[in-house]
């Protein structure tokens, strides 16, 4: 089932993501992990080959109609990064919130509506990015938010990391705004 993230059921994310709260990583089979691993390391070489992006399309149900200016939550600790991606986003019309860590993440997704989209590094000042998304990806009211990666870390095993715990879209800083703006534009159907 795909409950419409834009009428959340239960946005308490206090317990969710509270420090002592330990989630299992989903379980894969050795065929899903031969195939995870493929596309991380596909992911590296188009990381290094066409400007730092790798588009990665992930099921995740259908039938929601975005919003005219869709919102995004940008969880990142640099202050100078953050207004960056904050501006580039604005100019084209993104509604946007942040977080640099546990409780700005979990005030952000506290706060109606979900977002449409969750730009997510992964070294963050009191948590880590992928225990993040394998958090987003547990809870029924952000399952079905698309994420994109956007962190320095680019090797092989990260990439697949994050392929494994769901991650929609893998980029890797430094980038351009632009490519920024293709990967939200692709990874949200626009």
């Amino acid at each position: 089932m795909n409950p419409n993230p834009h009428d959340p059921q239960d946005l308490d994310f206090s317990r969710h993501f509270a420090s002592d709260t330990a989630l299992p990583e989903p379980a894969h089979t050795p065929e899903q992990l031969k195939e995870i691993d493929d596309l991380g390391s596909i992911g590296a070489n188009v990381l290094k080959d066409q400007g730092f992006y790798v588009r990665i399309v992930t099921a995740r149900g259908g039938g929601t109609t975005l919003p005219a200016n869709p919102s995004v939550l940008v969880v990142e600790d640099d202050p100078g990064t953050s207004a960056v991606i904050v501006k580039a986003l604005g100019s084209y019309g993104y509604r946007t919130r942040t977080a640099k860590d546990r409780g700005g993440i979990v005030a952000a997704l506290s706060a109606p509506p979900v977002p449409d989209l969750i730009l997510l590094d992964v070294m963050l000042e009191d948590i880590n990015g992928f225990d993040v998304l394998n958090r987003v990806r547990q809870h029924g009211s952000t399952r079905w938010v698309p994420v994109i990666m956007l962190t320095s870390l680019s090797e092989p095993a990260d990439i697949a990391k994050g392929l494994a715990l769901g991650a929609d879209a893998y980029l890797s800083k430094p980038l351009l705004p632009s490519t920024l703006i293709d990967a939200v534009q692709a990874v949200l159907g626009g």
